[in-house]
């Protein structure tokens, strides 16, 4: 992974109650001398991408672009098991596209290219929030995804902190610049992200997490200025009555989730609390009696890839 995703995996790591014989980190770009990982109380191995022994390893958290497509197929002959956190694979057809606690049974499938992919993080936060309603004939589903920085790689989050800077000391970007800084653009629309599979193509993981609902899905994904933290803003349309006091009560039973009946979380607030990691509802309305709509954020790199990277890590311990 890049240097802020490793230290937050590594945290994951920490918290889970897994045991661990060796834990190393293969810089996929240079984290540079200043920069060193620990797990716990213990210094972590980092390792170049041209001296990693992929044999010497059963367990791989591959946090890669499609340009390191090629060190995820040496783990894989070298026997490992990947567990894919950008998807780069998930559109190969028998490797598993996975949101932990929605669809665990298809880990069973990581045997056949010994590889899983974890669901990107707009389809994990949508398919966890629709638990509760996944037994209801739903006609319609419409998402509005709010993108931080982060969701694009470190890179994304310095640029955005360069360009404000700039801005608000009054010297203008070039003009050729691709803007980040006070400025909204369709995700796919600049830089990498028009070519990178878990920016441009992931709703095609959505038929592979919940292939019932496929045909009734829209997304609509915008880059907006913000750092961390993914926002979606969700509408439901049923053929039946929906229930907004029942859907609420079962969030509230649901892990992972905490359900803000008073508040509106946002990205910054939820940012701002460290002692908890968790998919956040809240604005829960009744539009009309067959119609829900809600507002969901998430930290994408804490809980969307980190903490449900563990969870599905979890998984695959289990199916083994």
């Amino acid at each position: 992974a890049d240097f802020l995703l490793a230290e937050k995996l590594l945290e994951a790591l920490a918290q889970s109650g897994l045991e661990f014989e060796q834990i190393s980190a293969v810089e996929l770009e240079s984290f540079g001398e200043e920069h060193s990982l620990r797990f716990g109380a213990k210094a972590v191995e980092q390792i170049a991408p041209d001296e990693v022994e992929w044999s010497q390893f059963s367990h791989v958290l591959f946090a890669g672009k499609m340009a390191n497509a090629e060190l995820l197929a040496q783990a894989v002959q070298a026997g490992c098991i990947v567990l894919d956190l950008y998807g780069i694979s998930a559109l190969i057809g028998n490797v598993p596209v996975v949101v932990p606690s929605v669809n665990n049974e298809m880990v069973a499938n990581v045997r056949e290219r010994n590889i899983v992919a974890l669901a990107n993080p707009q389809i994990s936060q949508l398919a966890l929030a629709l638990k509760p309603l996944l037994d209801q004939p739903l006609q319609q589903i419409f998402v509005t995804s709010l993108l931080p920085s982060a969701y694009f790689g470190d890179e994304k989050v310095r640029e955005l902190a360069g360009q404000t800077a700039q801005l608000l000391n009054g010297i203008p970007l070039d003009d050729e610049k691709p803007r980040v800084a006070f400025d909204t653009v369709p995700a796919n629309a600049q830089g990498d992200e028009a070519h990178l599979p878990f920016s441009r193509a992931f709703e095609l993981q959505f038929a592979k997490v919940l292939p019932n609902l496929t045909a009734c899905v829209t997304f609509h994904s915008l880059q907006v200025p913000v750092f961390y933290g993914v926002s979606q803003m969700v509408t439901v349309q049923s053929e039946y009555a929906l229930d907004a006091n029942q859907c609420s009560e079962q969030w509230q039973r649901q892990e992972w989730v905490e359900f803000n009946a008073e508040t509106v979380v946002t990205p910054v607030k939820n940012g701002e609390n460290d002692e908890t990691n968790l998919l956040q509802i809240s604005q829960l309305l009744n539009k009309n009696d067959n119609t829900l709509q809600f507002w969901t954020v998430a930290d994408e790199q804490r809980f969307s890839l980190s903490f449900l990277a563990v969870e599905l890590l979890k998984d695959v311990l289990t199916y083994e």
